[in-house]
């Protein structure tokens, strides 16, 4: 199946993913994590989305695959047919993240249009892990760095195998999905 483009600027993702989700992003590649498109798919189908398996303090690559792995089994259940890269997009690579994020607020838009007022996006972060400190931004969380994920090669080799084991599994299951 062919990616569709949805030709939405940058600024516009980013000005609905903050209203959407009360948020203060500031770049697209805050959402390589993987947490805003699962409080967004929550948003849409409340409580199909574990978000207390969510790690919203995620900052090294296999925690980015965890949360792309309940996003990708959301999907499943929910039946939605698309194929999420997680290894491009948990690289942080904005073109990546955006044409993801393009996708999703086309997605959302058809299927529910805006949020339910009685939908409190704050609240269901705060189910997940570091969801309570978490604004927006990756560097947010520790009070400094930038929004990329760190580079896979700095981790131990024993955690770098099991990595890379996390993420070959994770891009499997997204072919199913």
């Amino acid at each position: 199946c062919l990616p569709i483009a949805y030709f939405v600027g940058r600024r516009e993702i980013i000005e609905w993913i903050n209203q959407t989700c009360e948020l203060s992003l500031s770049k697209i590649e805050d959402t390589a994590s993987g947490a805003v498109s699962c409080l967004l798919l929550d948003i849409m189908y409340p409580g199909q989305v574990p978000l207390h398996r969510v790690n919203w303090s995620a900052k090294q690559s296999f925690e980015y695959v965890s949360n792309y792995k309940i996003l990708q089994t959301a999907f499943t259940k929910l039946k939605i047919d698309r194929h999420i890269d997680v290894d491009r997009l948990i690289s942080g690579r904005a073109m990546d993240n955006l044409e993801f994020m393009q996708w999703f607020k086309r997605y959302f838009g058809l299927q529910v249009g805006v949020r339910d007022a009685g939908y409190d996006p704050s609240a269901a972060r705060l189910r997940g892990k570091g969801g309570s400190a978490y604004s927006g931004a990756q560097g947010a969380l520790s009070g400094g760095g930038g929004s990329q994920p760190p580079a896979r090669s700095n981790t131990a080799p024993a955690a770098e195998s099991r990595r890379s084991g996390s993420v070959a599994a994770g891009s499997k299951e997204s072919k199913g999905a």
